[in-house]
């Protein structure tokens, strides 16, 4: 019985200024229309939605790299899947590790920190009450926001923000050997772990807890939207619209650790080494 040839899963890392330029490049490699072509490029830094072969995995990479556009094709089974991360309501971050902990506070996961593999954080927009997500920008702090697509803000729509709701900090926890993702929601933790540190409010508490993880797991990779939260910097940077939207990001955030982590690898084999670069696998 013959072995089906490998799928590949292309990953674009950046964003696409102008999608129109690369658009030939991808309707003539994989048949799709230049119309589906150009909205995804416009939506990158992403996955491509269908498998490639091999061939067409090496045409794309070799015309993105001409076109100076950091991507990789990772074996389609090989992409990590976070979805649907664990939920988690009470967590403890001891100098061992990290204690995930049932409702009435019996440890029911054990994660040493360096097997933390990744700590992604944001905050969640506004959404209006009874319907989908939608991005809102009612005032100056969150006029940077924009999601995975890096769309730029629509104008405010008074009726929507009256029914909006203030935006709520999440942090998604990306476990190693196992690969499992957590979910820990500023509004929905119980923090007793913090003891004297303990403040009044969820939205106090949660940069304690973030600050805990970072600290602890420092081999961690730390996402960008992490990093500007703490720094406080632009809330472009680490707003989302949508808990989905960041669990993507998410996913792009850890290939792009793992694409670094494997290029430096490869940097440092070849520099002792007569091998060809050209000559590595996908």
């Amino acid at each position: 019985m013959s072995k089906a040839p490998p799928q590949y899963r292309l990953v674009i890392f950046d964003a696409i200024e102008d999608p129109k330029e690369l658009r030939e490049l991808i309707c003539k490699a994989t048949g799709a229309h230049p119309t589906d072509a150009v909205q995804w490029l416009a939506r990158t830094p992403g996955l491509w939605p269908w498998p490639i072969d091999e061939p067409t995995a090496r045409t794309l990479l070799d015309g993105l790299y001409d076109f100076g556009v950091a991507a990789e094709a990772r074996l389609a089974d090989q992409v990590p899947d976070l979805s649907p991360p664990r939920t988690i309501h009470r967590a403890a971050c001891l100098d061992e590790g990290l204690r995930i902990e049932g409702l009435r506070g019996e440890p029911t996961h054990w994660v040493p920190w360096d097997r933390i593999e990744m700590i992604c954080a944001g905050r969640i927009g506004w959404e209006e009450v009874g319907g989908s997500p939608q991005p809102k920008w009612p005032s100056a702090v969150v006029s940077g926001v924009r999601a995975l697509a890096l769309r730029k803000p629509k104008p405010l729509n008074v009726r929507q923000a009256q029914t909006a709701r203030e935006p709520v900090s999440e942090v998604l926890v990306v476990r190693k050997d196992p690969l499992i993702a957590f979910r820990f929601v500023e509004n929905q933790m119980n923090y007793a772990y913090l003891g004297d540190r303990l403040r009044p409010s969820a939205a106090e508490n949660f940069p304690l807890f973030l600050a805990d993880l970072c600290n602890r797991a420092k081999s961690a990779y730390l996402s960008d939207s992490t990093r500007s939260l703490i720094a406080s910097q632009d809330p472009g940077e680490s707003n989302f619209p949508s808990s989905q939207a960041l669990l993507d990001y998410a996913t792009i955030q850890l290939l792009w650790s793992w694409y670094r982590r494997d290029r430096q690898a490869s940097n440092e084999r070849l520099l002792h080494t007569d091998e060809d670069p050209d000559s590595e696998p996908l």
